[in-house]
């Protein structure tokens, strides 16, 4: 029997709690800090409630949780979009951009201990591996 479902799950409770730990001073968790660099690298498109639940693939409620912490703390902000007045384009703030500028300096440091010991084509490998049992688990 095959152990990568538990394996899987034991990395990304690890890298979540390393992350966590990291961010702790900063008064951030990891899933803020998610979204926050998502908006960092998809700045230069509007970003909805929508195209942010379905990035991640969460539920409306959890999003509009972690969004308003981030709002309250100074890091985004909420301006009616360009496509639809109705909706709200969610973008970084003066506050918000220089700490992602920092995370982006640090992402590369990061991957590189996560990926010691393993080539570039074997990642690419990984990736594609992942990405397949990301699309089973889609269909079930």
């Amino acid at each position: 029997m095959s152990h990568t479902g538990l394996l899987l799950k034991k990395i990304s409770n690890r890298l979540e709690c390393n992350r966590n730990r990291a961010l702790k001073e900063l008064g951030l968790t990891a899933t803020q800090v998610d979204l926050l660099y998502y908006l960092y690298s998809h700045q230069e498109q509007e970003n909805t409630l929508s195209d942010i639940t379905a990035f991640f693939g969460i539920q409306h409620t959890s999003a509009i949780h972690v969004l308003k912490i981030l709002e309250e703390k100074g890091y985004i902000l909420k301006k009616p979009t360009k496509r639809n007045p109705r909706f709200k384009n969610i973008c970084l703030t003066d506050k918000g951009y220089p700490l992602m500028e920092k995370f982006d300096a640090n992402i590369a440091a990061i991957h590189q201990q996560l990926f010691a010991g393993i080539t570039e084509s074997e990642i690419t490998e990984l990736d594609r591996l992942l990405k397949i049992i990301y699309n089973n688990l889609e269909k079930i």
